[in-house]
């Protein structure tokens, strides 16, 4: 069992590993001066060979803005690295909270609806000051416009990589060009050259040939 409390106490973490699986236990606030600490444990916790983290909630009374941003990138760290995130026993105010940012998927079957969980759905609890939604949404509002660019980004950046790859195409057809070029340039120099032999053997046969008939008709004479 290992523990980890941050520098303002508003928070306690208790971490239990067994196997392939980590349980974290955690007490007291999930705030901005507390939400670091857990992120990096959390991150630590997902970068082994575990497939299930679970986070048992009960204990839990209170989530701002930061708080509830480290849910969201943890679910999406959970997702790229293949690993279960589930979130057990959260307050009904914490209930609300991951159905209003689309978390619900972390949350165990027998969990509480959203409406189960706040009667008056659409609207804050009690539990969340207006000041931390607003907070909680220009953070989500901040969220959506960096994957948004985020994605801008990847799909120039997969442009400019079809547009190298189209490139490096090119040059390589450009390549195997010049290549059978140069290829046909030693086949025609080649074939100069058995030509050019071919002529010489001629040649020498010719001389031989007169040669031969000169020797005859000397002998004829003699």
């Amino acid at each position: 069992m290992t523990f980890f409390t941050d520098d303002g106490s508003r928070l306690h973490a208790a971490v239990h590993c067994d196997r392939d699986r980590i349980t974290v236990t955690l007490t007291g606030e999930l705030d901005r001066v507390s939400a670091p600490p857990l992120a990096r444990l959390l991150d630590t916790a997902m970068d082994g060979s575990i497939i299930r983290l679970q986070v048992h909630m009960a204990q839990l009374g209170f989530v701002d803005a930061a708080g509830a941003r480290l849910l969201l990138n943890a679910y999406r760290l959970a997702a790229d690295r293949g690993v279960e995130l589930t979130l057990l026993d959260p307050q009904p105010h914490i209930v609300w909270l991951l159905h209003t940012l689309d978390l619900a998927a972390v949350l165990p079957g027998d969990s509480p609806s959203a409406d189960d969980a706040m009667p008056f759905r659409g609207h804050p609890p009690t539990f969340i000051a207006d000041e931390t939604m607003d907070e909680l949404m220009s953070a989500l509002l901040a969220d959506s416009q960096d994957e948004r660019d985020r994605h801008v980004d990847e799909r120039a950046a997969q442009a400019d990589e079809r547009d190298r790859r189209a490139d490096e195409r090119e040059e390589q057809a450009d390549d195997r060009d010049r290549l059978a070029q140069e290829r046909d340039r030693l086949v025609d120099e080649r074939q100069q050259h058995i030509d050019e032999h071919q002529r010489w053997a001629d040649i020498r046969e010719d001389v031989a040939d007169t040669r031969e008939r000169a020797l005859e008709r000397r002998e004829e004479d003699c």
